[in-house]
């Protein structure tokens, strides 16, 4: 059992109307339909994701699941208060500021008063260092910086667990529980390898030659100083569970 099923495991989850938000993988939509929730909202704006999750279902479990291709910050296909859980894997650091406060106050709209929230999120990649984590915030900030050149805003928000609690607690939340559920996040290079594969593919949009040229001879020379079976830790991951008063 990982750590972040383990934080879960007090959770009754029997019967329960849930909300992922932000599908990712599926693994918490296939974790919610294996503990017995009633139906699962599984909701994402990548459809490639939706469908992976989908087949990684039984034909009894896609049947308690509604996979919905939908903006968080607009979910107007569900009624106010009908939530009895809402789950976000991994969603928090790919959502902009702006964006997080859209998304919190209208996933607060459809839960139900008690409702439970569950955030499993990475912290800043400063709160867990060693000599080598420069490595993955180099590389990181490299990605960060395309994207701002390309979108207008970072493609990756490393959001202090305070900061979280903070925010939902202006949204009329009540912290219930606050746990590291890693105290160092492990970098693998297949993972890091799937970073650099983003940069080359935004760098196509950016006009400026030799500009584009130097994102990618950087971004490959971090890469290339890091061992195939090495592991970096760099930053932690948190657990939250608030409660809608």
């Amino acid at each position: 059992m990982s750590s972040i099923q383990k934080f879960m495991s007090d959770v009754p989850i029997k019967e329960l109307i849930c909300l992922e938000a932000g599908t990712g993988a599926g693994n918490m939509t296939r974790y919610l339909i294996e503990k017995g929730a009633k139906l699962v909202y599984s909701i994402s704006n990548n459809q490639e994701h939706l469908d992976y999750a989908r087949k990684r279902l039984s034909n009894d479990g896609v049947k308690r699941v509604k996979f919905i291709k939908a903006d968080l910050r607009g979910l107007d296909f569900l009624s106010d208060e009908m939530i009895d859980l809402i789950t976000a894997h991994m969603l928090v650091n790919v959502v902009s500021p702006v964006d997080l406060f859209s998304i919190f106050k209208e996933l607060s709209r459809v839960a139900k008063e008690g409702a439970l929230m569950i955030i499993n999120d990475y912290n800043p990649l400063s709160s867990y260092q060693t000599e080598r984590s420069y490595l993955v915030e180099e590389l990181f900030k490299i990605e960060n910086a395309i994207y701002y050149l390309v979108e207008g805003e970072p493609a990756l928000v490393w959001y202090p667990s305070e900061y979280i609690t903070d925010l939902l607690q202006f949204l009329g939340w009540k912290v219930e529980s606050l746990k590291l559920l890693y105290h160092k996040t492990p970098w693998e290079k297949e993972l890091l390898q799937e970073h650099l594969d983003v940069i080359k593919e935004m760098c196509v949009k950016i006009n400026h030659e030799n500009l584009r040229e130097s994102f990618l001879q950087n971004a490959a020379e971090i890469f290339n100083k890091i061992g195939d079976e090495e592991v970096i830790y760099a930053g932690s991951i948190y657990g939250i569970k608030m409660r809608k008063k």
